[in-house]
C-alpha cells in the first residue's frame, strides 16, 4: 500500500546545490552516505562526458569539501565529498515515518527524492521537517501504489523533456527526422548535453522494463 512520491527539493546550502545550480545540464545522482566519528561521506554518481570544470565547482563548493574521484566509467564517475552542511536532503527523522528513499538526483537548483510513503502524514511530516529547515518542498509526482511497483523507473524532467520532443521531433526514426545538432538548437544546449540526457534516460528505461532474470548471458 502507500504511494511513490517525486519532490523537488532546493535550498542553497543543500549538499551540492551550489554545484548543481552552477552545471544545471550534469545529472549527479546520489548514492550514499557513511558517518564516521567526526565528518560524514557522501557518495555521488556524476553523468558526463567532462569532469575538470565540475571539480573545480565542487573545489568552489561551500557545502562539502576533498571532493575525491574515486572510480570512472564510461559516461559516469563517482565520487566522494565531505559533507559541510547541517541542511539534510531528506532528514533522518523521516525514517521515522515509514519514508523510503529510491533515488535522490540532481535538479534545477536542488535535488529530486523518488520516495515511498506508507500514507499522507507521512508525506506532511516531510514536508513539514523539510520547510521548518527553510528546503524548498514541491511535489512534482504522486504515484498511487494499488498495485505492484515492479517495472516503475524514474526519469528527470529534462530527460522526460528531451525523450518526448526526440521521439515527436523524428530522432528514432529511420531515416533520422532531426539530429543531435537539431535538438540542441531547439533547447539551447549544447550537442553533448542532448547525447547524455538521451543515454541516460534510454538506459533508465531499459533497465526498468528489461526482465530482471535474463542477463546478456542467457542469450549467447
Amino acid at each position: 500500500m502507500g504511494f511513490i512520491a517525486e519532490v523537488h527539493l532546493v535550498h542553497d546550502d543543500l549538499a551540492l546545490a551550489p554545484t548543481i545550480a552552477r552545471y544545471p545540464d550534469v545529472t549527479i545522482r546520489y548514492e550514499y552516505e557513511a558517518t564516521t566519528t567526526d565528518r560524514t561521506l557522501q557518495f555521488v554518481s556524476v553523468f558526463s562526458d567532462e569532469y575538470a570544470h565540475l571539480e573545480r565547482a565542487m573545489d568552489e563548493d561551500p557545502t562539502v569539501s576533498n571532493p575525491t574521484r574515486v572510480a570512472t566509467f564510461e559516461n559516469r564517475a563517482i565520487y566522494r565529498v565531505t559533507v559541510e552542511t547541517a541542511v539534510e536532503i531528506v532528514p533522518d527523522r523521516c525514517a521515522e515515518s515509514g519514508l523510503f528513499v529510491f533515488t535522490m538526483t540532481s535538479a534545477e537548483r536542488g535535488w529530486i527524492a523518488r520516495v515511498h510513503l506508507p500514507d499522507r502524514d507521512a508525506l506532511t511530516a516531510f514536508r513539514t521537517w523539510s520547510r521548518d529547515r527553510g528546503v524548498s518542498f514541491r511535489v512534482t509526482q504522486l504515484y498511487d501504489l494499488s498495485v505492484s511497483d515492479n517495472g516503475t523507473y524514474f526519469l528527470t524532467e529534462q530527460q522526460h523533456e528531451i525523450l518526448l520532443m526526440a521521439y515527436y521531433a523524428g530522432y528514432f526514426d529511420i531515416p533520422r527526422g532531426i539530429t543531435q545538432d537539431g535538438l540542441a538548437d531547439r533547447l539551447e544546449i549544447s550537442d553533448s548535453a542532448v547525447s547524455q540526457r538521451i543515454r541516460r534516460a534510454v538506459s533508465e528505461l531499459i533497465a526498468a522494463t528489461l526482465e530482471n532474470d535474463r542477463t546478456p548471458s542467457n542469450w549467447a
